[in-house]
Formats: C-alpha cells, sequence, structure tokens
C-alpha cells in the first residue's frame, strides 16, 4: 500500500511538472476550418510551390500539383463524428507554414480558396529556399559578367558534324569559377532542338591495351541560356558555368551536342593548354 501511494505521488507530481513546463511551445493562432466533400473537390492554391503536405487523418485524401493543393473526403463511415474532424500541414518551397482544421461537409459553396501568406515558417525549409536564391543571384550576376566580356581570342571548332558547326568562343575564369561560350551554328533548314550537352574528359591518345582509364563526366554548375533551339540556318550562343575543375597531362574535354528525338550530334574538343589559360575576369 505504501509503495502505491509513492507511486501514485510520483505520477502526479511528474504531470504538473510536465503541465508547466510547457512554457517553450507556442501555440498558433486560432485555424482556419476548411471543409470538404465527398462528392466535389477543394482546391487550395498557395503564391509558392509545395515542399511538404501531410493530412492527420487517412478518411480525407490530398494530392498536390505544384502550388496547388486538391482536398476531398473519401465517403465512408460518415455517420462516425471521428471521420468528419481532421487537420492539414503545408510547407511551401520558401518556407512558409501553413495549418487548418478540416471538417466534412457534403454540400459546399466555396470550393476554391486563394491562400495568405502567413507570418510562420520552417526555419530549415526556409534556409533552404534562401540559399537556392542566393545561388541563383550568384549566378545570375555571373552571367551578366561572362556576357559583358565577350571578346576572347580562342576560336576553336569541330569539323562538320549532323548539319551543327561548334565553335568555342570563350574560357573565361571568374571567382573560382570556369565559364565556357559555345557558338553553334545550323547548317540544315530543319531546326535542331538540343537534347543534352555531356561534358566528359578523355585521353589525347590511345596507350597499351592493358591501360585502364575511367573518363570522368563535368557537371555545369548553371547554364546562362534558356533558348536551346537553334532554328533552321540559325546560330545560338550558350554559355556555361562550372565548379573549377582542370584534366591531367593525358587528358582533353570532350563536348558532345544530342539532338531532341533526332539522330543529329556535334562533338568538339578543348585541349588542356586551353583550359589552363582561360581570360581572368
Amino acid at each position: 500500500m505504501k509503495k502505491q501511494l509513492i507511486l501514485l505521488i510520483t505520477l502526479v507530481v511528474g504531470l504538473n511538472s510536465s503541465m508547466n513546463s510547457q512554457n517553450h511551445l507556442v501555440a498558433l493562432k486560432k485555424l482556419d476550418t476548411i471543409q470538404v466533400s465527398d462528392i466535389k473537390t477543394t482546391h487550395l492554391l498557395f503564391n509558392q510551390q509545395i515542399e511538404y503536405l501531410d493530412v492527420g487523418s487517412p478518411f480525407f485524401a490530398a494530392d498536390t500539383t505544384k502550388q496547388m493543393v486538391k482536398l476531398k473526403h473519401i465517403g465512408q463511415e460518415l455517420i462516425d463524428a471521428r471521420t468528419q474532424l481532421s487537420n492539414l500541414t503545408v510547407i511551401t518551397k520558401d518556407g512558409g507554414y501553413y495549418s487548418f482544421i478540416l471538417a466534412y461537409k457534403r454540400v459546399l459553396q466555396n470550393l476554391t480558396y486563394k491562400v495568405k501568406r502567413t507570418e510562420e515558417f520552417a526555419d530549415a525549409v526556409q534556409d533552404e529556399a534562401q540559399k537556392e536564391e542566393e545561388e541563383s543571384k550568384a549566378l545570375e550576376e555571373l552571367c551578366g559578367q561572362l556576357d559583358r566580356n565577350y571578346n576572347n581570342k580562342i576560336h576553336l571548332k569541330n569539323d562538320k558534324s549532323g548539319d551543327i558547326r561548334v565553335r568555342v568562343t570563350g574560357i573565361f575564369y571568374i571567382k573560382e569559377k570556369i565559364g565556357l561560350r559555345l557558338e553553334l551554328k545550323n547548317e540544315s533548314t530543319i531546326d535542331f532542338d538540343i537534347d543534352h550537352i555531356l561534358f566528359r574528359t578523355k585521353l589525347k591518345k590511345r596507350f597499351a591495351k592493358d591501360y585502364l582509364y575511367q573518363e570522368r563526366v563535368i557537371h555545369p554548375a548553371g547554364i546562362c541560356s534558356d533558348n536551346f533551339e537553334i532554328a533552321g540556318n540559325g546560330d545560338q550562343n550558350i554559355t556555361l558555368i562550372f565548379d573549377k575543375f582542370m584534366l591531367n597531362e593525358k587528358e582533353k574535354l570532350s563536348i558532345d551536342i544530342f539532338e531532341t528525338n533526332g539522330g543529329r550530334s556535334a562533338t568538339i574538343v578543348i585541349p588542356r593548354e586551353e583550359l589552363l589559360n582561360p581570360k581572368v575576369i
């Protein structure tokens, strides 16, 4: 009996202590209620792309499409009041935090809502969004500087391949980055849509048969162009930015350009010596 009494006192004290220790939790202000039907779909429109979504009940179904949330009740066990209430949490790409009450109602007048920005943010997501925005602005600034420094003595060009001529008209070094400017000329009357451009290291010459070599693919950190269509008999300039890299003495940089849904392609090679002597900005 004595042990049971001590245990009861301990539980009560622990409960009071737990209730009084909620000083670090700040409740959000009164949440908005969204009414959801089982015969119609409710839509929520956000200003930013949706990064995270959670619904607290299996009786409410939610789906996302970029900046929109679609809500609907599954229409089961409607007699049970517990199936008619839930909550919805949404975090957008900029870190915006949104929380709502979901309530079932079959006949609705309002089916689409534009969601206003809140003061609450998910710091981790917001920090990542700010980092992406800062990197995007830094890339935009670098692209602008490269555009203003068009003149460059380098003029490498490929042999005509697939009716596409390629010239390297600029190699730059700026803020621990390497910039490459390509000039593409379509010598066919059929438009050339670029599917992707592949940058990879290759050996300058073949060695013994037992010599093992692993090609490396160099991925751009950013692309300054947004138009990847070369009109018939037209030309296009594309500038790419890479994190600083360098080839070894036995390597060269190969650039392969492939057509979307087509068989045409073009290749150009940049010698290591040219990469070692870029225009410094």
